[in-house]
């Protein structure tokens, strides 16, 4: 079964992307080129701010549409999951096998192959075992642990009743950063019990992609996208300096975060690791939560 068409065919390759959207143009000597009034940069920052801040909306929230459309009555993801067959298997799998409940595992795999942000698919008993992920390899064979019910994501979906973000965490997997979507699955009978937690992991790699495709100079422009509480998700010189080392920053103490998690957007100038820049700042209404991206620029 492939996914659901729908709501004028929702699911599609996305081929909007940050790059598409934000363009730093430079000149010969490679410095980025802006007019020298002030207020003339702040203005041109401020709305590549926004139309960033805007794409990644639309990203996130397409994402969890497709996530939403195939956990409807419609689909083979609102059958219960088969809790005799995961028990002779979780601990030696983390799930089921890879051959087994294949209507399910058929629908993760088309919305991954149509939606880069999502780095995984997962499927959750009501009691937060792991039933299934796609991929297959590496999500379900290097999976631990294989119960999430401890898990934010998880006890955030029931709470809510409805899609969850979590905060940003380490993908045991890959080892690297990355923030779950959680939509809780409730059968359609009568008393609505909780049947499922479907669980998508935000493949961060995608959105740096989208950065590391725009001209940015060194020490002349940065982009950093950050989580609620101020966690760095995607860092623009991660790639684009070969002096940057990589490693997660905390960006909580700024003022331009502060602003922009309070819903604001505009411009400030301050210090960041020691060094003035002009910090242009714009909300990203992600699911529940609120992130901020900050472009930055030395004075």
């Amino acid at each position: 079964m492939t996914i659901p068409s729908g709501l004028n065919s929702a699911l599609y390759v996305q081929g909007s992307t940050i790059s598409n959207m934000i363009e730093v143009t430079h000149n010969a000597s490679g410095v980025a080129t802006s007019d020298a009034n002030t207020g003339v940069i702040s203005n041109d920052q401020e709305l590549k701010a926004k139309l960033l801040a805007k794409d990644l909306e639309d990203t996130i929230r397409d994402g969890v549409l497709a996530l939403q459309l195939i956990s409807n009555n419609t689909t083979p993801m609102t059958n219960p999951p088969d809790i005799a067959l995961l028990k002779n298997t979780i601990k030696t799998l983390h799930g089921i096998p890879q051959n087994a409940d294949e209507p399910k595992r058929k629908l993760a795999q088309d919305v991954l192959s149509k939606y880069k942000i999502f780095q995984y698919i997962g499927y959750l008993t009501p009691t937060g075992d792991d039933y299934l992920s796609e991929p297959y390899s590496p999500f379900q064979t290097k999976l631990q642990p294989h119960n999430f019910a401890f898990r934010e994501h998880y006890k955030g979906a029931i709470a809510s009743g409805g899609p969850y973000l979590s905060n940003v965490i380490t993908n045991v997997p890959t080892g690297k950063p990355h923030a779950v979507v959680a939509i809780p699955i409730y059968s359609q009978n009568g008393n609505k019990s909780l049947i499922s937690i479907m669980i998508g992991g935000l493949n961060f790699t995608y959105f740096g992609q989208s950065l590391r495709s725009l001209n940015v100079t060194n020490n002349v422009q940065r982009i950093v996208l950050v989580d609620h509480n101020g966690t760095e998700i995607v860092d623009s010189w991660s790639s684009s300096n070969s002096k940057y080392i990589p490693k997660v920053e905390y960006f909580a103490n700024l003022q331009s975060f502060k602003k922009a998690i309070a819903g604001k957007s505009g411009s400030i100038v301050e210090s960041v690791n020691d060094t003035k820049m002009l910090v242009s700042y714009h909300p990203v209404k992600a699911v529940q939560k609120t992130w901020a991206v900050l472009l930055m620029k030395a004075t």
